[in-house]
């Protein structure tokens, strides 16, 4: 992490030891606290009113780049697909390490066949499970083919390695600061458009990684109700999570480590809960085809188990005709 700050919006340049980023923390460990100990219902209901307002503006404001930049649109296109397939890209090493990065981050991004989003779609009511499936299906393309793609196109875009005043050796090691200074390049002029675009992404980019952290903590909830749902176990489990863990996270970004560390450890987890979830999913595919088919004959109905041959504790008769 460098250690400084550059204050974008105002000009001014602060220390990461600045007793702001330090108010931020403490406010970021409240926030995460009072929302954590309202329980699942809390983390949900505050997530589905910030991250689809931030998402759509997001994209939005990407589009808007993308139609001011239109002449950039087919160097975009031919930096992926032309430069990637060059031979001295692909034979020196850089297609692979590229790839390679790509896979990371889209597993870290999507969660696709790691089997932990599941967790928090598993709670979901809907009538059918295909129905959430469905919607966890638009999740992965959404977060992957739109909001990445976005990323991509504003970074190539922007091009900033050739920007004679930017230190390109030290600024391509800021990956978020790669990304808010490209945005800046894209925006025609330096006026207040210019300040109000860059505050919103930056309160987006925000936004997104809080609700993240949320996102983590609730799967540590669920999973601990998994082993035991007495309330003291529950509420423990909370306490560790949003005053232990994330107090622990703000100070190690305080400090200054370098978190290169965590991010192998990270990918590392990631790889082996697909090795874990895969071969759960093919030995479990043909009751997946059974409620396919299930919802494909029997549209807009609740869901049985007891239909394709299950038993279950939630997907009961009983269950569904308290839900008509």
């Amino acid at each position: 992490m460098p250690e400084k700050s550059a204050g974008e919006v105002t000009g001014k340049t602060t220390q990461v030891t600045d007793p702001l980023y330090y108010v931020i923390a403490v406010a970021i460990i409240v926030v995460i606290a009072v929302i954590t100990f309202g329980g699942i219902k809390s983390v949900t209901k505050f997530s589905d009113a910030v991250v689809p307002v931030m998402a759509g503006l997001y994209v939005l404001i990407v589009l808007v780049l993308i139609v001011l930049n239109i002449g950039k649109v087919p160097g975009f296109f031919a930096a992926v697909f032309v430069e990637a397939f060059k031979p001295s890209a692909i034979f020196g090493g850089a297609f692979g390490v590229a790839m390679a990065q790509g896979l990371k981050r889209g597993l870290l991004s999507n969660e696709a066949g790691m089997g932990t989003a599941t967790q928090a779609s598993s709670i979901a009511d809907a009538n059918h499970p295909c129905e959430q499936g469905f919607i966890q299906s638009i999740g992965v393309f959404v977060d992957t083919i739109v909001i990445c793609s976005l990323a991509g196109f504003v970074v190539t875009a922007g091009a900033i390695w050739n920007n004679p005043s930017i230190d390109w050796d030290v600024m391509k090691a800021n990956k978020i600061g790669t990304f808010l200074i490209s945005v800046k390049e894209l925006v025609p002029g330096d006026g207040i458009l210019d300040v109000i675009v860059f505050i919103i992404v930056v309160v987006a980019f925000g936004l997104f990684a809080f609700t993240t952290l949320l996102c983590d903590l609730t799967y540590t909830e669920i999973a601990a109700n998994k082993i035991s749902k007495n309330k003291k176990f529950i509420y423990f489990t909370r306490c560790l999570g949003a005053l232990i863990f994330v107090p622990l996270g703000t100070l190690t970004v305080l400090s200054g480590l370098q978190l290169d560390n965590l991010w192998y450890v990270s990918d590392l987890i990631n790889v082996i809960l697909i090795f874990v979830n895969i071969p759960t999913l093919l030995v479990g595919r043909k009751l997946v085809t059974k409620a396919y088919e299930n919802y494909k004959k029997n549209p807009g109905r609740r869901f049985v188990a007891s239909d394709i041959g299950v038993e279950s504790e939630v997907w009961t008769a009983e269950a569904a005709k308290e839900n008509r």
